[in-house]
């Protein structure tokens, strides 16, 4: 009778370890924790909106352009130069690039990392009165402009005019400023505290110069104007944003 209540407990023990090691087979089953599989499955994340069509502008505001881009092949940057507006080395120059007929801010270096360099893509064409206007569709980067009679082997020794435009998510003010840059050197010529322009649609810029006098749209309503009594000579124009990565240009011209 010893001998048969000794083994009961040996019984139950092998039993206990049985059901554990079931156990643990189960929970380890292959595609489970074994390969690193997460424990809690997450929904997936909405794609990115889709960029929309270009806006256009209305026939009456439409006249012959003295040079247009619609960058609809990569030959269209054949002439471009990209240019940064701070210093930086050369293996961290900003990324341009044609992508679906649009031109892209693609990051900066080959690893394309964000960098908050300001960075321009200059025209092949030098204009000194007339307007230069660009379409701009916001993913993320949040700062676009242009710039006009921009002269300068380097980009930030250069001298132009600039408009500069914040989103209005940031909290940075001015949200909008136009901006006269003399070897480098800022000198504001007008600023808007606000609102800031809104993400992911499509918006308008324009800078128009003439003599001394600045006027600068947005969306086709003014929203800045200044006067330089010291005012730039022709030079090139260009599209303005940070090495940011987020966002495209289209439909650049030249207006008498």
């Amino acid at each position: 009778m010893a001998r048969t209540s000794n083994r009961m407990p040996l019984l139950a023990l092998a039993v206990v370890a049985l059901a554990v090691a079931a156990a643990l087979v189960f929970a380890l089953r292959p595609g489970q924790a074994e390969e690193g599989g997460p424990m809690l499955q997450y929904p997936p994340e909405p794609p990115a909106p889709t960029i929309g069509p270009n806006p256009t502008m209305p026939a009456g505001l439409v006249s012959v352009p003295l040079f247009g881009a619609d960058f609809a092949t990569a030959e269209s940057l054949r002439d471009w130069e990209m240019v940064e507006l701070d210093f930086v080395l050369p293996e961290e120059r900003a990324n341009w690039e044609v992508d679906s007929g649009r031109l892209r801010q693609a990051f900066a270096s080959e690893t394309r990392n964000s960098s908050i360099t300001q960075v321009a893509a200059l025209a092949p064409v030098e204009l000194a009165d007339g307007v230069v206007r660009v379409s701009f569709y916001d993913e993320f980067n949040g700062i676009a402009g242009v710039v006009a009679r921009y002269q300068g082997e380097v980009g930030y020794e250069a001298s132009y005019y600039r408009l500069r435009l914040l989103k209005r998510e940031y909290e940075a003010t001015p949200k909008y400023a136009l901006e006269k840059v003399v070897d480098g050197v800022v000198t504001p010529l007008a600023t808007v505290e606000g609102p800031g322009f809104a993400p992911r649609q499509w918006h308008v810029i324009e800078l128009e110069v003439r003599g001394g006098a600045l006027v600068a749209r947005l969306d086709g309503k003014v929203l800045l104007q200044a006067s330089d009594a010291q005012p730039l000579p022709a030079g090139r124009v260009g599209v303005y944003t940070r090495a940011l990565g987020g966002i495209v240009f289209d439909d650049l011209v030249v207006l008498p």
